[in-house]
């Protein structure tokens, strides 16, 4: 086995000493069950992708090295399993069935540009998302997978010839499967699977990543909102799909943009019926995810995208998120090189119960009512007029300018807040509003968050470095708080930020922050780098092959002292799983997935009877969009060879994961 260097090391020097434990051996049951405290875990590292067959497939050549606190060393292979895969029929449901408010699907696409429409029923290809929960029913322990599909890649058109780009065409579906464990040898399979029902929140819109929260629910979020005002005046013909109203706008009856771009929280029952809610004071915005802290009342949110922020919300009630205060960040630069280093300040954004913001939504309020705007033009005629109004330059949403396939450029704005409209503001137009309030909108490109709360760290992933990041590369955007120096292919192959967590801090205008888990600064824990000259491995990278290259999904291990990260990136053809040990700093890839796939639905189960897994999604492997740019032998050829079914699995192999107290 073809080791990272690193790793190699770490092998070789645990040779004499350390045990192989093969799995579903009787040994390996006893050891998994031990009592025994684990102090320390590291991970040997999967060689890149050699040949065609390596790159259209995903695998493992990966163990686990895990340190006991009797002194003992014991060596653990892992294995890649798949649970299933989109389309695929369990127990009566359908893996990612795209369906309307009535549970039925949809057999017909939202149109393109040019008018034409896709042929369903659709089984999304693009599975994000995953929460392994352990419900009790009386004595008898459950196991339950909530997973969400981001979106479909592609469909055959409805007139027979082609095929047509689907992402944000159809409404988002999420699915509740029922597992059952061999407790030998730690394999998962599904039993059961239905679609969850989400009539009552209106459909559900491009979820992305989660978390899974110390109270046991699963917290999705939507990403890329609808561009509230651009579709004040057209139809959100996506979501129509769900309401069954075509052709209509909000004003009309159809779906309203305001309604989507939220976190939603799902809870399972032990009879395995799942609810939903949207959590509209958590604010509106590309959410990624949302990650609660320890005191189980303060969330961190990705912003996806570029030109975002980073925001923080504080529940008034600890595992209520019903309720609580909004803020966004202000980056205030201490170094630009490396990738940067700040200070955050945060801005307050407003307080608010989601009966407040939902009663807003519900009677029908519209961009129109919010803001007056103007664009540059209008200021430049006439500065007296519009003396009032505040440049913001950000990301608009879904269907605005700069958005993916918008084919419009990315401009300034100018905004009025019209009189009463803080609260709507804060929490229907959160970036926007946080950017006339002064609160950075540069991150770019801002994907996860998790946390350690042991080192009281928080964790971003920031997956291309680049456009206003860079010193000299502002453009026309109204503020410039990041300036990084350095090569610019070095950092568009992104990295990941760390933050020191505190308490007793107070916000912009002086006022308490009622947390202890406030961000303070924010320095650079990784980063990628562009490849180097005659590297052998990944011929078609741009960025160095044995470095992480634009992560996205990322989430951290107690008791592995492991931060796991997963890569959506242009720069590898392959997109790999890697781990980071915070104390060793030793860097592992773990799993590689098939070309144009990315690694999705990170979670950590430290212990489910005698056994631990990283559970993680292949999401569109070998999607059209993804290989375009690369030749005829990868677009056409390799990609014949690939599963382009998105798979939901999961890393096995690992013994339970009992941390030792530090």
């Amino acid at each position: 086995m073809k080791l990272h260097p690193i790793a190699a090391a770490i092998a070789f020097a645990f040779s004499a000493t350390t045990v192989v434990v093969p799995a579903a051996t009787a040994a390996d049951k006893a050891l998994r069950n031990s009592s025994a405290t684990v102090t320390g875990v590291e991970f040997t590292s999967t060689p890149a992708p050699g040949s065609a067959a390596e790159m259209a497939a995903a695998y493992t050549r990966s163990s686990a090295i895990v340190s006991y606190g009797d002194g003992s060393r014991k060596l653990f292979p892992l294995s890649h399993h798949t649970l299933f895969r989109s389309g695929d029929r369990i127990g009566g449901g359908e893996a990612g069935l795209v369906v309307d408010h009535a549970g039925k699907p949809i057999m017909t696409s939202a149109p393109d540009g040019k008018g034409e429409r896709a042929k369903g029923p659709f089984h999304a290809y693009a599975p994000d998302a995953n929460s392994l929960i352990r419900v009790m029913d009386g004595k008898v322990e459950k196991l339950f997978l909530i997973t969400h599909y981001e979106y479909h890649t592609e469909a055959p058109l409805a007139s027979g010839t082609g095929t047509m780009e689907l992402y944000a065409q159809l409404p988002a579906s999420m699915s509740l499967a029922r597992l059952a464990q061999d407790r030998r040898s730690g394999a998962l399979t599904a039993t059961q699977m239905a679609n969850i029902d989400m009539s009552g929140i209106g459909g559900l819109w491009i979820p992305c990543a989660a978390s899974l929260t110390p109270w046991n629910t699963h917290l999705a979020g939507e990403e890329y909102e609808p561009n509230a005002r651009q579709f004040e005046h057209e139809p959100l013909e996506s979501m129509n799909l769900y309401l069954g109203t075509p052709g209509k706008t909000a004003g009309e009856g159809g779906a309203n943009p305001y309604r989507y771009g939220h976190l939603v929280e799902a809870r399972v029952d032990a009879g395995g019926t799942a609810k939903v809610v949207k959590r509209y004071a958590m604010g509106r915005l590309a959410t990624e995810l949302a990650d609660v802290m320890p005191d189980e009342r303060t969330a961190y949110m990705g912003d996806d995208g570029r030109d975002t922020m980073l925001f923080m919300f504080v529940a008034d009630q600890a595992r209520d998120l019903s309720a609580g205060t909004l803020y966004a960040a202000k980056w205030e630069q201490r170094s630009a090189d490396n990738g940067g280093s700040a200070n955050l300040k945060w801005v307050r954004l407003g307080h608010a119960h989601e009966a407040e913001i939902k009663a807003l939504v519900d009677r029908g309020i519209k961009f129109s009512d919010i803001f007056e705007t103007a664009t540059a033009a209008d200021v430049k005629a006439n500065l007296e007029q519009f003396k009032d109004f505040r440049p913001v330059f950000v990301y608009e949403g879904q269907g605005g300018r700069g958005a993916p396939g918008s084919g419009m450029k990315q401009e300034v704005t100018y905004l009025k807040l019209k009189p009463g409209m803080e609260t709507a503001a804060a929490f229907l137009e959160s970036r926007r509003y946080g950017a006339m309030l002064g609160a950075t909108s540069e991150f770019t490109k801002m994907e996860g968050v998790t946390h350690n709360a042991e080192d009281r760290k928080l964790y971003v992933a920031m997956s291309y470095i680049e456009a206003g990041m860079l010193d000299g590369q502002n453009g026309e955007r109204p503020q410039d708080h990041i300036k990084l120096k350095g090569d610019a292919k070095d950092l568009v192959c992104g990295g990941v930020y760390q933050s020191h967590l505190s308490g007793a801090q107070n916000d912009h205008g002086g006022q308490p922050i009622k947390s202890e888990w406030v961000a303070v600064t924010m320095d650079p824990l990784l980063l990628g780098a562009k490849k180097p000259f005659g590297q052998p491995q990944g011929a078609y990278d741009k960025c160095d092959t044995e470095r992480v290259a634009n992560p996205d999904n990322i989430k951290y291990s107690a008791g592995m002292r492991t931060l796991f990260i997963g890569e959506d990136s242009g720069n590898h053809l392959n997109n790999f799983l890697w781990a980071l040990n915070v104390d060793s700093g030793n860097l592992a890839r773990l799993l590689s997935a098939p070309a144009g796939g990315e690694h999705t639905g990170l979670q950590v189960v430290p212990n489910l009877n005698g056994h631990a897994y990283v559970m993680g999604n292949i999401q569109h492997p070998g999607a059209a969009n993804d290989l375009k740019k690369y030749p005829e032998a990868i677009k056409v050829e390799l990609r014949k060879k690939i599963d382009q079914r998105g798979s939901i699995g999961y890393l096995g192999g690992l013994p339970a994961i009992r941390p030792k107290n530090r």
